[in-house]
């Protein structure tokens, strides 16, 4: 292979092996070859030969516009091998050299993408084999790669030696590739879907091996993208933006912090030049030491910012450049302006006017490719979210990157929360737990904040009703951290709302907003000692919310029914049903001009586990059918109904 340049060919001067793998054509060169020399037919059933090794090159396509510049995608083929047993790493697999047992797939990839019935916890393992040109001067080169999304947790070998471990399956994490050497090297990850009773989202025994299940599919596998970047002596590893403005017409006061690695043997003074919108707006320099990072805090006015706008967007891209002699790494990203506030009734305004937001949750799931979601499955979320007349999502964890990418660019509030879902109190009175749970809170902030379609950050999904030490401790301690990273946003948590229910606990009071969970007439939404409430008893909930929590901010975010077949009007799991019950929510929502929200739970129907009932006389598991979509992406009746009401013009709060 020709080298070039070190400056213009680092991109692509690592070579990856792994392109697909194709078996032997019956009419191929290799079928001509074996008649020529006569050669016996092959048994019956010969086993499976591996597959061949080939050159693969990282890719300049991106689907995430935000960050380095020379960052390349490892896209074609790699190499899977599932692991039921949970031998791999006692039978090194890590350490393999042949790829017999191994099958190339496409990543991101999860394994039981189609599974529609056992719903395993398991381990899978996942290869790449790279090759470095030889020559000094590719050994001065420290290659890192960056995994936007492992389910659920992850450990990095490189040519048999484990350099990184990571947990969560919705935030990513960087590894260094010390320890490449000329020639072909070996890179493998095992992805471990197996859950423990301290897992943040997936707790509850399952029924193929009771290691643990939660409220959706447990998928497993690489289901985000992996990049790869070179880096000489300086990298720019994060910038983060927050704009801060007064007023709907104010200038905006931009503070960009920006993490600067210096991966040499000796301390090093950084120059840094801020581009904004193809200007430079900033210069310094600041000194970083020996193999150490630094956060360099810089601040600059727009004195007649671009606003960001519902149904519009509106950005401004910004530029970071780290200059050190010889070298230089340099960062792409985008933010809004835009502020967002709370009044002391409870009422949010976005660029001082008050919302009045509709829209939908999504999950992560589909037939074929599971929570791996590609451009294709995002595009369609997107085209019905716009068909549905949505101008905010939900989701239980961080979107995927590019997903939130398209929703700023569209002008659609995002409402995020942290993978930290209905965790019992027993387990937040162990400090590990409660140190985990702030954690999955500060890796959504650092990794989304420039988002200018995130409008709150929720700390986390339907804790216990009654908030115990432990739960307050946890939402105390998460809600002072999503401040300190970012104080432009509102800090929030989603909570199940029944009527006789705990509610007016100090914790939830000290927060921006809450999200209200409400399912009023499908579930038992009242303590055991009252009787089953139903649609009329909403209204007054919602009061008595309102009433215990005067100054939060107060969201509906989740309600929903179950659809999935035809029948009457009055029965419950019919697709008349969940229209008339999806439009009467609505009518109460919009009643209480203290609700500032509505989002619907879900776009689309998801797997749930095998035997989910979800309080529908005739279930379909493990699919939650409470989706506006079915799993095959046809719309119901609900959705044309929830569709008309959105777009129906709102009298002005």
């Amino acid at each position: 292979m020709r080298l070039l340049p070190p400056i213009l060919a680092l991109p692509v001067a690592i070579a990856l092996a792994l392109a697909p793998a194709v078996a032997a054509d019956p009419g191929g060169p290799s079928a001509q070859r074996a008649t020529a020399a006569q050669v016996p037919a092959p048994p019956a059933a010969p086993a499976r030969p591996p597959p061949r090794l080939a050159i693969d090159r990282p890719e300049p396509h991106t689907p995430i516009r935000d960050g380095q510049r020379r960052r390349r995608l490892l896209a074609g083929t790699w190499y899977f091998r599932l692991d039921e047993a949970r031998e791999g790493a006692a039978r090194g697999f890590a350490r393999q050299r042949s790829l017999r047992g191994w099958r190339p797939v496409s990543v991101p990839h999860n394994w039981n993408a189609r599974d529609t019935t056992f719903n395993r916890s398991s381990h899978g393992w996942y290869r790449r084999e790279l090759v470095l040109p030889r020559g000094s001067r590719w050994r001065r080169i420290l290659w890192v790669a960056r995994f936007e999304g492992v389910s659920h947790y992850a450990t990095v070998y490189l040519n048999g030696r484990e350099i990184a471990r990571h947990s969560g399956a919705y935030t990513p994490f960087e590894v260094d590739l010390r320890g490449l050497r000329p020639g072909r090297n070996r890179l493998v990850l095992r992805a471990s879907t197996v859950r423990g009773r301290t897992d943040l989202t997936h707790w509850r025994p399952a029924r193929f091996n009771g290691s643990g299940t939660g409220g959706w599919w447990n998928f497993g596998g690489m289901s985000r993208e992996v990049y790869l970047r070179p880096v000489r002596r300086v990298d720019i590893e994060r910038v983060s933006v927050l704009p801060r403005t007064r007023c709907a017409r104010c200038p905006a006061r931009v503070e960009v912090r920006t993490l600067v690695r210096n991966t040499g043997r000796r301390a090093r003074q950084v120059s840094l030049t801020l581009r904004l919108d193809r200007r430079t707006v900033l210069t310094g320099s600041a000194r970083v030491g020996a193999r150490g990072r630094r956060e360099v805090l810089s601040r600059f006015t727009i004195r007649r910012p671009r606003r960001w706008r519902l149904g519009r967007g509106g950005m401004h891209g910004l530029d970071v450049t780290a200059r050190v002699a010889g070298a230089q790494s340099a960062y792409h990203t985008a933010f809004g302006v835009r502020k967002v506030q709370r009044l002391s009734d409870g009422r949010v305004l976005l660029d001082g006017r008050v919302m009045h937001l509709h829209g939908a949750s999504l999950h992560e799931d589909d037939p074929a490719v599971g929570a791996a979601w590609r451009s294709g499955q995002r595009r369609a979320a997107l085209r019905r979210l716009r068909e549905l007349g949505a101008t905010v999502v939900r989701a239980h964890y961080p979107l995927h990157p590019a997903m939130l990418e398209a929703l700023d660019r569209r002008g659609v509030l995002v409402w995020s929360q942290a993978p930290v879902y209905q965790v019992p109190e027993a387990n937040f009175l162990i400090p590990r737990v409660r140190r985990n749970a702030v954690n999955a809170n500060r890796e959504m902030v650092l990794r989304d904040r420039n988002h200018p379609s995130i409008f709150a950050w929720s700390i986390a999904n339907e804790l216990p009703e009654a908030v115990g030490a432990g739960q307050a401790s946890f939402i105390g301690a998460a809600a002072r951290e999503v401040r300190r990273l970012d104080d432009t946003r509102l800090v929030a948590i989603d909570r199940a709302t029944r009527a006789g229910g705990a509610e007016g606990h100090p914790a939830v009071r000290a927060l921006d907003a809450l999200g209200v969970n409400e399912y009023f007439g499908w579930y038992g939404s009242a303590s055991p000692d009252l009787p089953t409430t139903t649609d009329v008893d909403l209204g007054p909930q919602l009061d008595r919310l309102r009433a215990e929590y005067p100054r939060v901010a107060l969201f509906v975010t989740e309600f929903g029914a179950e659809a999935n077949r035809v029948g009457p009007e009055s029965e419950k799991g019919t697709l008349d049903f969940q229209a008339r019950w999806m439009r009467d929510h609505l009518a109460i929502h919009d009643s209480r001009p203290f609700v500032n929200g509505s989002i619907v739970w879900a776009l689309k129907d998801f797997r749930v586990h095998p035997t989910w009932g979800g309080g529908n006389p005739a279930p379909n598991p493990p699919w939650n059918n409470k989706g506006l979509i079915d799993e095959s992406g046809t719309p119901k009746p609900a959705f044309w109904e929830v569709r008309r009401l959105f777009l129906a013009p709102h009298p002005p709060r």
